[in-house]
């Protein structure tokens, strides 16, 4: 009889210990293994090492327009402008890359409907593009010119906070068909465009619209125009657009 009851305990016991061992054993209640680390003597973190977590890579953007002209410029985060002020200034104040075309820094405008400055996102501070003057211009010529602008971007002197400049296929934005191609007051403010037809062309007086009725429509899409270029440049103040259809001038410069 007390054996009977002895071996009952040790079964119940034994049941007991295997159940506390299923439960040790769960993956809910395992302890993890470490990585392997440094002694801690060992370990050094610099501002140099800190500097380089933050490394922002921006991404090259450039695109063909109506007129002969392509537009350049660094997207940054969405919204705003990547570091470009050293291209900016180079091709400004310095004559930089005249001879690939490249003309002057522009402000960027809202829309071709909004003829404001585009801003980023983050701050007021305007978003710029470089104009380019090209003679003829294909999707491996534009990425060829945004490699030269990357170069430029990434030498010690312009680039001392060692960012990331990308260029790619996805670089190009210039649409596939010609009819898609944006007339310059999508992208460029009206007071920009005017300057930059009078520095680029000959005899840009009151005629110069009626001279070159075949392009005017590629710079001011019409069937209204700025009053800047009504009365620098020619364009009428009562027009027929591109599908004929007559509209009074409204000012929108």
């Amino acid at each position: 009889m007390f054996f009977f009851i002895g071996a009952c305990i040790a079964s119940t016991l034994a049941g007991v210990m295997v159940v506390v061992s299923k439960n040790a054993s769960s993956p809910g209640s395992a302890k993890k293994t470490s990585p392997k680390r440094k002694l801690a003597s060992a370990i050094r973190v610099t501002p140099d090492d800190m500097k380089q977590k933050r490394k922002a890579s921006y991404t090259m953007k450039i695109m063909k327009l109506l007129p002969d002209f392509e537009i350049i410029w660094v997207d940054g985060v969405p919204g705003n402008d990547g570091w470009v002020h050293p291209l900016c200034d180079y091709v400004t104040n310095h004559g930089g890359f005249r001879d690939e075309g490249m003309l002057c820094a522009a402000r960027r405008r809202t829309s071709q409907a909004d003829n404001n400055v585009l801003t980023n996102t983050n701050n007021s501070y305007a978003r710029r593009c470089v104009v380019r003057l090209v003679e003829e211009s294909t999707h491996d010529s534009r990425l060829a010119i945004l490699r030269v602008c990357q170069a430029f971007l990434r030498r010690p002197e312009n680039n001392r906070f060692n960012y990331d400049y990308i260029v790619g296929e996805t670089s190009d934005l210039t649409p596939v068909t010609e009819t898609e191609l944006l007339p310059m007051d999508h992208v460029l403010q009206n007071d920009v465009i005017v300057t930059i037809i009078c520095a680029v062309f000959d005899d840009t007086d009151g005629n110069w619209y009626g001279n070159n009725l075949d392009t005017v429509h590629d710079f001011f899409t019409g069937p209204t125009f700025p009053d800047y270029a009504i009365n620098q440049l020619g364009y009428p103040s009562n027009v027929t657009d591109r599908n004929g259809s007559n509209a009074p001038h409204i000012d929108n410069d």
